[in-house]
């Protein structure tokens, strides 16, 4: 039987070992997530603008993992550009409002994400333009997109990108201003904005917004600076016409909002990276496991062991009789053993002893019991004579419990 299904087990096992190796040897699908990160590869992800920043834009490029109220709050540096690339841009209260203070005294902000969504009470102080959908212009995702600067200078640079990753661009009024929304239900011009990319279109997607001192630099197609972006073509020279804008200066590349933050993300992170702090948690352990180990014990007196009762029957039995035995008269004895007799045929043969024996009684046990009436007759006669008596002698009772013995020993035969 083995030999018929060889072949096929043969069979299957070859097939088995294609397939593994046809899966490990398959392309692998490319991931088109917008991401943005620094360290991925992916199509929509910054791996070449990261490394070709530095040479682009020729400053310094450091990469920080902490939020922007963490890096300017306590910062004292001169004004450098602050680089946020991500798809969608949401920073908490505390950051909006440390990066509104930065650009009012002198520093730059670079955003390019396809939407801004600011806490509330905040629109008034950022005061951005407001925002469409690319789906509003009705295009099919096989249409090409052509992106230009307007600077006259930089004109020729274009960027051809194909639709696969839609877009958003800021809106303009009848007069070709930008709009910005400053309620639910009122705009606003905004001077001093300036547009400086737009698509083929000519809907802006790259504004300069002036804010005190410094300034706001929003792209709302971020996927221009992905990989795919940069790589596509010849769309490095807009790209780095794109960062053309940038000021001189080192230049500060946020991963806080697309990685968290660096480090250790645990709830410890604070206690282990101060050795005194760290010290007293390994101490607190240590004296947790001794307390769990040595003194977490009950705290009592030991359960005693209940021992059963002993069986103390024939040591009453013992006692009872040495105190009948007290002295050399045995008459209580002896009568004590009598009544015992007598309720033994009451409830053996349903006998009742009368108060006074009569004539008839011995028949009747004798009927009873199978004895000759002569003798039962005998018997409670010497038993009266026992009830009688003043003294009753060690070998009278004995003699006694002889009698009984032998008439109970005939009765139940």
């Amino acid at each position: 039987m083995l030999r018929s299904i060889r072949w096929p087990l043969g069979v299957l096992a070859v097939l088995t070992v294609v397939w593994v190796l046809v899966a490990l040897n398959a392309p692998k699908e490319i991931d088109w997530a917008p991401t943005y990160r620094n360290d991925y590869k992916n199509p929509l992800d910054t791996y070449a603008l990261f490394r070709l920043l530095p040479t682009t834009a020729g400053s310094a490029v450091n990469t920080t993992r902490q939020s922007p109220y963490e890096v300017l709050e306590d910062s004292t540096d001169a004004p450098a550009t602050y680089f946020f690339l991500s798809n969608g841009f949401r920073p908490g209260p505390a950051d909006a409002r440390a990066l509104h203070r930065y650009m009012r005294r002198g520093g730059t902000v670079w955003v390019a994400a396809s939407s801004i969504e600011l806490p509330d009470g905040q629109d008034s102080l950022w005061q951005l333009p407001s925002l469409d959908p690319l789906g509003y212009l009705g295009l099919r995702p096989t249409d090409t997109f052509t992106f230009r600067l307007t600077a006259p200078l930089l004109r020729s640079r274009q960027a051809r990108m194909p639709g696969r990753a839609n877009y958003d661009f800021f809106d303009r009024d009848s007069l070709g201003q930008l709009v910005f929304a400053t309620g639910p239900d009122s705009t606003q011009p905004l001077r001093g904005a300036v547009v400086l990319a737009s698509d083929h279109e000519q809907h802006p997607v790259l504004v300069r917004l002036p804010m005190g001192r410094g300034q706001l630099l929003w792209c709302s197609a971020p996927y221009l600076l992905s990989n795919y972006g940069v790589l596509h073509r010849q769309n490095a020279r807009f790209a780095a016409g794109m960062l053309s804008y940038l000021p001189a200066g080192p230049l500060l590349w946020d991963e806080f909002y697309k990685q968290g933050r660096g480090g250790d993300d645990s709830s410890l992170r604070v206690v282990m990276n101060s050795p005194a702090l760290r010290w007293a948690w390994y101490t607190l352990l240590l004296g947790g496991l001794l307390f769990a180990l040595l003194g977490a014990r009950r705290r009592q007196r030991p359960v005693p062991t209940i021992r059963p009762l002993p069986n103390t029957s024939l040591l009453f039995a013992r006692t009872v009789a040495g105190l009948y035995r007290r002295g050399r008269n045995h008459q209580p004895l002896a009568a004590l053993r009598i009544r015992l007799f007598f309720d033994y045929l009451r409830t053996r043969f349903q006998e009742p002893v009368p108060a006074s024996i009569d004539a008839d009684y011995p028949r009747r046990l004798s009927l009873r019991t199978g004895i000759p009436q002569p003798e039962v007759t005998t018997l409670l006669a010497r038993l009266h004579g026992y009830l009688d008596a003043e003294f009753v002698a060690e070998t009278e009772l004995h003699e006694l419990q002889r009698l009984l013995d032998a008439f109970r020993k005939r009765a139940e035969s």
